[in-house]
């Protein structure tokens, strides 16, 4: 009867530790990811992160103009002379677009991008998306 206990307990353990690892679980990761904006494409198309990530996306590009990580609302000047760090921590989930606005943008002072008066125009370049831990 002891045996028969042991041996349920132990699979019972088993069954949670499956269920454990299927489900990601894990600590929240420092994530360094490199992409380029070359052409008004994302490489890679689409950055896959987890909840709680602490993500720093290193963004080299072709041409000047702003970054745009929506749903999270960052906005970064980029240029081709310079790699640009643009730092987030992945608390909301989901799949988010980013768009690239053209250079004739006003720029405002230490890398942050302000609208012109007139609405520009954005191309969809990629996409974050943001998976359940």
């Amino acid at each position: 009867m002891r045996l028969v206990k042991l041996l349920t307990l132990l699979l019972g353990l088993a069954a949670v530790t499956s269920l454990l690892v299927a489900c990601g679980g894990g600590e929240p990761e420092e994530l360094e990811i490199p992409v380029k904006v070359e052409h008004e494409q994302l490489n890679p198309e689409t950055v896959r992160v987890k909840q709680g990530d602490m993500v720093t996306l290193k963004i080299e590009a072709d041409e000047a103009g702003a970054f745009h990580l929506h749903g999270y609302d960052i906005e970064k000047d980029v240029s081709p002379e310079q790699l640009v760090d643009l730092y987030f921590v992945a608390d909301a989930t989901g799949r988010f677009r980013i768009t690239f606005h053209a250079e004739e943008a006003t720029t405002g002072g230490e890398g942050e991008h302000k609208k012109g008066e007139e609405e520009e125009e954005e191309t969809t370049i990629g996409f974050v998306e943001v998976q359940p831990r």
